[in-house]
């Protein structure tokens, strides 16, 4: 199976009187380019590949002549798209989340080359998100005008493809309840964390163990070691900083994506989850329902509040 990551062709095109660039997506939008940057113009690093009818996360970082934009002055609209027309749907701020940087990490790229992680000019510090709704799916079309502190304005503009309905598992849908491999199945946590220094507090329960017993579920999918674009972040380092926080009351799971890198053979759990893109992290409450899920790079600051919301519920029945 092809997985996490994609493939995309610009073509521009006219679309009443905008142009648009056009993207064309296979298999996944997320980690939507090596970061390699075709010019000097602005381009978007889209996390999310995953769009539906409804509301969505939409999350991306931005690139121009090669570096990394930070804390930009960003304004996003949203076109809706029916046949040669393209009609202002809506125009919004998206919200900058800094990433914490205080832990340097090594990973390894999919040709194999290493990179450390907070130790570079071009290493990612942050991620721009929004909240777009979609009434109808198909195309539609994005535009992102960012502002930097000199003052100057550039501009790009995409196509995003909405589908009428998830191809992960839904909100508010029950959770699969999958018998991940936690430590006491291995000899070594290694099999089952690529992390340069495994966590053996993120492998102690099974996912459907915790779902028969009541309790609240943080579950990240990544490897960290394996990364295949320029918008990597520390998504394990994340849900374990919120670990003191959180960790007696909530069941923190890392369900790593590859049984075997060489290969591209990922976990039974990831394919139960039906997971085409990493990395991925699920909030499963008491009941097993899925209450909130983030697609590619994510912060603290959006993760806590859903996990305070399903804690302060009433208590949920066992099952």
């Amino acid at each position: 199976m092809t997985m996490y990551r994609a493939c995309l062709k610009k073509e521009p095109i006219r679309i009443g009187g905008l142009v648009f660039a056009t993207v064309m997506f296979f298999l996944s939008l997320a980690h939507a380019d090596d970061g390699t940057a075709r010019d000097n113009g602005l381009q978007p690093l889209i996390t999310t590949s995953e769009l539906v009818v409804g509301q969505n996360r939409f999350a991306f970082g931005l690139l121009k002549s090669g570096r990394l934009l930070e804390r930009a002055d960003v304004v996003l609209r949203l076109y809706e798209m029916q046949g040669q027309e393209a009609q202002l749907a809506a125009e919004m701020k998206p919200t900058y989340h800094p990433v914490d940087q205080s832990d340097q990490r090594v990973h390894r790229h999919a040709d194999g080359t290493q990179h450390v992680h907070g130790t570079n000019d071009s290493d990612v510090r942050g991620i721009y998100v929004s909240r777009l709704a979609f009434t109808h799916a198909g195309p539609w079309g994005i535009e992102l005008l960012a502002r930097e502190g000199d003052g100057s304005v550039t501009a790009a503009r995409l196509t995003v493809t909405v589908l009428d309905s998830a191809v992960t598992p839904m909100l508010g849908s029950p959770a699969p309840r999958s018998r991940n491999l936690i430590a006491r199945d291995v000899k070594d946590l290694r099999q089952i964390d690529t992390s340069q220094r495994p966590d053996i507090r993120l492998h102690q329960t099974r996912i459907v163990d915790a779902i028969r017993q009541g309790k609240p579920q943080l579950i990240v999918f990544a490897t960290p070691q394996f990364c295949t674009s320029r918008m990597c972040g520390p998504v394990v380092e994340i849900v374990k900083a919120l670990l003191p926080g959180y960790g007696k009351r909530v069941m923190f799971i890392h369900q790593e994506i590859w049984q075997d890198f060489a290969l591209k053979q990922p976990f039974s759990t990831v394919i139960e989850w039906q997971l085409r893109s990493e990395p991925w992290i699920f909030i499963v409450d008491g009941q097993g329902l899925i209450r909130a899920k983030f697609e590619g790079l994510v912060t603290a600051s959006e993760l806590e509040p859903t996990l305070q919301q399903i804690l302060s519920a009433s208590p949920s029945r066992r099952q």
